[in-house]
This record gives C-alpha cells, structure tokens and sequence, in this order.
C-alpha cells in the first residue's frame, strides 16, 4: 500500500511539474512580434528600362521587393510604408523625422549627407550582412565609396558610370579613326590624345554653333564631372588630408585648359550660362562631337539615330577617368532591434532574388555576376563593367558636399567670363571647398 501511493504521489508530482516546465521554456524563447512595420523612403531616382518590367524608379523596386519578401517570410508579418520624396525635401523627410514615428528605417541612399548621419550615430553598419560571396562579387573599389572609417554603411545596389559620349560619325568625318576604339569598348585617351581630337574636330565642324566639347557653369549640376575633368594634368583634387588641392601647378594647368577652349571656341559660346541638360540636349541634337554621359544616356542616344561611342576623361598616362557613384540602401538606428533585425533580412533576401536584381539592369550592376549573366544580351553592359576600375570618386567622405558645391561651379562660372585668373580660381577652389568641408565636420562634432 506505501509503495502504491508513493507511486501515485510521484505521477502527480511530474504532472503538476510539466507545465510549469513548458511554461517556463515556453518564457525562455521570445515570442515573433505578430507585426513589424518598416518605414522605406526614397528620391525619385530612376534606373532606366528594366528587362520584362520596362521602365522604372527605385519606388518601383522597393514595392516588387517587399511583395516578394512578404510571401517568404515567416519570423514575423511585416508591413512595408514606402515613400518617394523630392531631392530637396531630404532634410525634411530623413532629419527633422528622425526619432518620430515618421521616421525612416530603411533609405534608398543618392545623399551627399550620409557622412553627416554616420557621425550623428544614427546609421546601423551592414558588414554581418555581408557575405564573403558578396564581397568578392562587387569590386573593392565600389565597397570603398561606401566604407566610412572602416565599415560599410550603404549597401549599393547599382552604379552610376559617366563617361563621355562621342559623335562617332564627327570623329570620322574629322579623320580621327584611329582614336576610335572597336567592339563597343570605352576609349582611353591621354590628354595630350584628348586635346588633339578637340583641335581637329572643330576644324572640321562647318556649323558655327556646333561644338567641339561640352562645358558648363551655370548651376552646381554635373560638377563632379568638371572636377574629373581637372584631373587631366595629374592634379588629384584632394589632398592626404581629404582637403581639396587645386590651386598647384597641375590644378592650375587644367584650369588654364579651360579658358584656351573657349577662348579657341571648342566649347559652346557662352558656356557660363549653360547646364548640364543644357549640353547633353545640344549633343542629342548634334551640335557637340562630346558629351558627359551614362549608359542610359547612351542608349537614348541610340534611340535618336545617333551612332556614338564611350570615353573616358582624358589623364596624362592615357588611362582615363570616369565619374562614378553607387546607389543602394541604408539603414537608419531608431533604436529597436526587432525591426534593424527584419530589415537586414529583408536586404539579405533582395540580393539573392534574381528577378530583383535585374532592378540594376537598366543602369549598371554592382554584381560581377549580373554583369556577366546579361552582358551579351545589353548593349555596353560588358564595356561599362570593365570600365570600373577607372572609377575616381570626387565625392569621398565628405561631410558637407552640399556646402562644396554651393561654391565650386561658381569658380568655374568666373574662370569662363573672365573674372578670376586659372591661378585665382584654383585659390578660389580650395579656399571655398575646404571651408564648407572644414564647417561640415565642425557641425558633425
């Protein structure tokens, strides 16, 4: 009769015992939050004609990826706000909401002022997102525009190469085959090349308002591509200190370059007063042998009947520059780590979807792999990605870019009516440039 209720006693022990052990396993492990909202903002930045989507903003990418990641994703329900704003409401969509319930999670990054945001401490670094596959898969040139003191804080998704657009049928008619590169590829020219080309392309233009070269001054668009074109003569633009370094012999030499073309009238008359649309629509309409421009540019060209070619910036080893830039997301620190968490899977989860990845098709991929997957079906795509390592990128880490080019184009303008000397406007240059950058990280702290 003991042994019977001792038995007895023990089963209702481990009865009354194994709920609360579930109850208390069932405390260990956090319950998934039934709903997560991510709040993604972006500007209106395009990319171009997209394989079986035609064409398409970075807003059209963010909604096809959130759809896509919604039906996989089971660690929770995720509800995606996406949002476009204009360039100049920046400042009012991502600072003054910071901290609100407004605020953004996700961005879409074509900001100068993300070195800003890095130093407030309001980003989230993505380097644990980044796999060895990805990292091999992008060229290190393009992680260091996007590497700010030692971490990655954009994940870039495109890149956006300017080279120059040439006339092709100005370059024969001119006798300038030989400076024509076959197969689609990029021409490299040495200054000396470059300076040559113009010489003997405004010879041979009959019509006295068609020109040689672009030039413009009338507005800060498009100046990272004079400050490439300043390059020319060695000079580096920046210091070892990341101050800008114009006003140098090599600086000054470029400079010096821009006044004879348009005192020689290879540029359009009046340059001061022209933009950057300004020029590429007077290269549409055959009245410039060479013009800044994208792959996107190019096929426009295409489109218009106009057969051209691309090249880059001249530079004294004949080597050549380009522009370049990337695009691609970022992830601000509200302070909640379920959503940094669900974000960094949603990222993880849009660069192993191949048909979000054709998003990047319409402009240029980072991926090596998506270059090489549709290289043979898209016109330059192959020339363009092994253009890459030409890449120079005047913007760096800057912390007040907005500030530099509210003063730059203005040297220029001057340099081209007359008002300062080549040797003024590079004293100009640095003494502007290096002001609004030594403000932008005074303000950073």
């Amino acid at each position: 009769m003991r042994k019977s209720q001792l038995i007895c006693s023990l089963l209702a022990l481990a009865l009354c015992l194994l709920p609360a052990g579930c109850r208390s396993r069932e405390a260990e492990k956090p319950a998934a939050p039934e709903k997560v909202t991510l709040i993604i903002k972006t500007p209106p930045i395009g990319l171009g004609n997209i394989p079986d989507v035609g064409e398409a903003e970075v807003y059209d990418l963010i909604m096809a990826a959130a759809e896509r990641f919604r039906a996989q994703y089971d660690r929770c329900d995720v509800e995606f706000v996406v949002s476009r704003y204009d360039y100049l409401d920046e400042q009012a969509q991502l600072v003054d909401k910071y901290g609100t319930p407004e605020a953004a999670d996700l961005f879409f990054a074509g900001s100068w002022n993300l070195p800003l945001y890095v130093q407030r401490g309001w980003m989230v670094p993505l380097d644990d997102i980044i796999s060895e596959e990805l990292r091999s898969d992008i060229d290190e040139s393009i992680w260091r525009q996007n590497t700010i003191d030692g971490k990655v804080y954009t994940l870039p998704f495109h890149q956006l190469q300017n080279t120059l657009m040439v006339n092709r049928e100005m370059m024969e008619a001119a006798g300038l085959e030989a400076y024509i590169p076959k197969d689609d590829a990029v021409a490299c020219w040495s200054t000396e090349e470059f300076r040559l080309i113009c010489r003997e392309l405004a010879k041979s233009l009959t019509d006295e308002n068609t020109f040689a070269f672009m030039m413009y001054a009338a507005n800060n668009q498009g100046d990272s591509h004079i400050m490439t074109l300043l390059r020319a003569y060695g000079c580096p633009l920046y210091d070892k200190n990341g101050n800008f370094t114009v006003n140098t012999p090599e600086g000054i030499r470029a400079l010096e370059w821009i006044r004879e073309m348009d005192e020689q009238e290879l540029i359009p008359r009046g340059a001061e007063n022209l933009e950057l649309l300004d020029c590429i629509n007077l290269f549409y309409n055959r009245q410039l042998a060479i013009c800044v421009g994208n792959l996107t540019n190019m096929w426009d060209t295409r489109n218009r009947g106009i057969d051209a070619f691309a090249a880059n910036f001249p530079s004294l080893d004949g080597e050549g520059y380009c522009a370049a830039s990337t695009n691609g997301f970022c992830l601000f620190d509200n302070g909640d780590e379920e959503k940094i968490r669900v974000a960094k899977d949603f990222l993880q989860y849009l660069y192993t979807d191949e048909e979000l990845m054709k998003y990047t098709l319409g402009t240029i991929p980072v991926n090596n792999s998506v270059i090489r997957q549709y290289q043979d079906e898209i016109w330059m795509l192959r020339a363009y990605g092994e253009n890459t390592s030409h890449v120079v990128n005047s913007v760096q880490s800057n912390r007040n870019w907005q500030g530099v080019r509210d003063v730059f184009y203005i040297q220029i303008n001057d340099l081209l009516t007359g008002q300062k000397t080549p040797g003024e406007a590079g004293e100009a240059i640095d003494a502007g440039c290096n002001a609004a950058l030594e403000k932008g990280r005074t303000d950073a702290g």
